[in-house]
């Protein structure tokens, strides 16, 4: 059982679809089926992110993991996918630390999924977001920090 952290607090995964892995999605057109797609893997080769790219369209909820706590390649990753024009869901899950949720969110995630053993270690109440240096008084720190983010 998974645990989804949001702005909001925990939540559980409402996810209905299965996630298919990066290497294994298809280029052909197939508009009546929304895809889970799970990114293991944050440095994609260059045909795997023209892969990925071609299907954005298609993508309601892109699953990305972090191979360890420092792993900015996921960050990058997601801030990438935004620049592309990806509007659905972005989730980190794997090494993930309550203490950098706004990192998380700043990249661009919407969510991060937690196993239940570290919901268990990390409680709901470490993941929340911290303001910027840059967030004065009545400026949302959640403002976009690029153009199209808009989240």
């Amino acid at each position: 059982m998974t645990v989804l952290v949001r702005d909001t607090g925990f939540v559980p995964d409402d996810w209905p679809h299965a996630y298919v892995p990066v290497m294994a999605v298809s280029r052909a057109p197939d508009p009546g089926r929304l895809l889970g797609v799970d990114v293991s893997d944050a440095a994609l080769a260059p045909q795997i992110w023209d892969r990925l790219c071609a299907v954005l369209d298609r993508a309601g909820l892109i699953r990305i993991g972090l191979r360890d706590f420092g792993d900015a390649k996921a960050c990058d990753l997601a801030r990438g996918l935004r620049l592309h024009g990806f509007a659905g869901r972005l989730r980190a899950h794997g090494a993930v630390l309550a203490r950098n949720y706004t990192l998380y969110r700043r990249a661009g995630f919407d969510e991060v999924e937690l196993s239940r053993d570290q919901a268990q270690r990390q409680a709901a109440e470490h993941w929340r977001l911290l303001p910027g240096r840059d967030a004065g008084a009545g400026t949302s720190f959640l403002a976009p920090i690029w153009p199209g983010q808009g989240r």
